[in-house]
């Protein structure tokens, strides 16, 4: 099956030739598949750097990443949608092993896995690896799916299906994984692989974590229980 890898990138140049270094090393048919960077208004060599690797760029001005992973949806030519971030490298198993699963049963809408850090700090890395993850595998055994957005893919017709993002506040910069997952889970089956790993950056955890993980609750609940857009995130690089 082709399958469409959708990365939203703004100002990405320090991370994003990992990213699409690790995708062009995929053990799954380079004619299976395609990549799409969707630059969201970068003023730095995000859009040369993603054709350098041979990328489809695709642009949406508007700010947001929901919008941008909307965007990217729209422009895809795959029956499959797979969803990753720019400072994140999938594995070499990656695209073979989400395809598998799909092949392997028509009823799946999605599927999604872990997310580690591929830097920082020793209990920064143990924290994503054990209950960051712990969390995720949980969230979809009760039927309340949580999915990371650097790590998820989507059958393109259950995607339709919601909208896709369509509703989610756009001016958001988080969440919006969160609330394509729930809406998924109502109406597909979608599984939780712990076989299915990626690694991102931990920039983020320079927020500082009182903030980062204050930001994240409140934006959870606001996207979960009163259908409201999470808080920004800051512009780390």
């Amino acid at each position: 099956m082709f399958i469409s890898v959708v990365i939203p990138a703004y100002n990405e140049e320090k991370y994003l030739g990992r990213c699409l270094w690790a995708l062009s090393n995929q053990n799954y048919p380079r004619s299976r598949y395609e990549v799409i960077v969707v630059d969201n208004g970068s003023t730095d060599s995000t859009a040369e750097i993603a054709r350098s690797y041979g990328a489809r760029v695709i642009r949406e001005r508007r700010k947001g990443i929901a919008r941008a992973r909307q965007r990217g949806a729209q422009a895809a030519r795959g029956e499959i949608i797979a969803f990753t971030d720019a400072d994140t490298a999938v594995p070499p198993h990656w695209l073979a092993r989400i395809a598998a699963h799909f092949a392997a049963d028509p009823s799946l809408g999605g599927v999604y896995g872990p997310v580690y850090f591929s830097d920082g700090r020793p209990h920064e890395k143990l924290i994503m690896k054990y209950p960051v993850t712990w969390m995720l595998a949980l969230s979809n055994r009760v039927k309340r799916t949580c999915c990371a957005g650097s790590n998820f893919a989507v059958r393109k017709d259950a995607f339709w299906k919601i909208g896709g993002f369509n509703g989610f506040d756009g001016t958001g910069l988080m969440g919006e994984d969160v609330y394509l997952s729930l809406r998924l889970s109502r109406v597909t089956k979608i599984i939780f692989d712990p076989e299915l790993a990626v690694y991102t950056s931990a920039r983020r955890a320079r927020e500082g974590y009182l903030n980062f993980l204050r930001r994240s609750a409140v934006s959870t609940a606001r996207v979960t229980l009163l259908k409201r857009p999470p808080l920004p995130a800051p512009d780390i690089r």
